[in-house]
């Protein structure tokens, strides 16, 4: 009767181990393969067909620094004309005598209020269309373009006396509006012109 439990015991304990290590391998077997170095446990890496990165090194390769490219030199003519964004009228012509002139704010409001107002505006505030011209209207006066302003009077002078002297016709196909040529047609003396750029450059102080 003992023999019978030993013998059951012996072949429970042999099923037992025998299940165990079928077990194992079939695990192993399903995870590894039939080698032992279980190649087919290793994550699985999916590539690109084209390379989207490659071995990068500290510091990089030269070949892989880009060669910088130096700006181009220009010669002192390009590099005054490109400094030089001070707008001047289309009519050729230097200054006149009046940049030289002192010249009277009032009495140049006053021509201003005759001849100037209907282009320019009250006080040279603008705002007047100029249809056929690019810009769309007559320049403001007030404030006036602030490329035309220096802090020396004879510089700021003698931008605005350029367009009076001389005249101006705006760009564009057939603008309406025109600076006339107050000094070289006579319409105004030098000393009038003087008036006029000291009224312009009160109100822009």
């Amino acid at each position: 009767m003992k023999d019978d439990v030993r013998k059951y015991i012996y072949g429970a304990i042999t099923v037992f181990i025998v299940g165990v290590l079928a077990w194992v391998s079939i695990v192993y077997i399903s995870s590894c393969g039939v080698t032992l170095t279980c190649q087919r446990a290793v994550a699985k890496v999916d590539r690109t067909p084209i390379p989207t990165l490659f071995p990068a090194t500290m510091p990089a390769a030269e070949r892989f620094i880009p060669t910088p490219i130096a700006p181009p030199t220009l010669t002192v003519a390009e590099a005054e004309a490109e400094s030089s964004s001070i707008p001047r009228p289309s009519n050729p012509g230097g200054p006149g005598e009046a940049v030289n002139l002192t010249g009277d704010a009032a009495t140049g409001a006053d021509l201003y209020a005759v001849n100037c107002v209907p282009c320019h505006g009250v006080e040279g505030v603008g705002g007047i269309a100029n249809f056929g011209s690019t810009a769309g209207t007559v320049p403001a006066l007030n404030p006036v373009d602030p490329r035309l302003k220096d802090p020396d009077y004879k510089t700021f002078a003698t931008n605005l006396d350029l367009f009076l002297e001389h005249g101006s016709v705006p760009a564009g196909t057939n603008p309406i509006f025109q600076m006339p040529p107050w000094g070289s047609s006579g319409t105004f003396s030098q000393q009038q012109i003087a008036d006029v750029i000291a009224y312009i450059i009160s109100l822009n102080p």
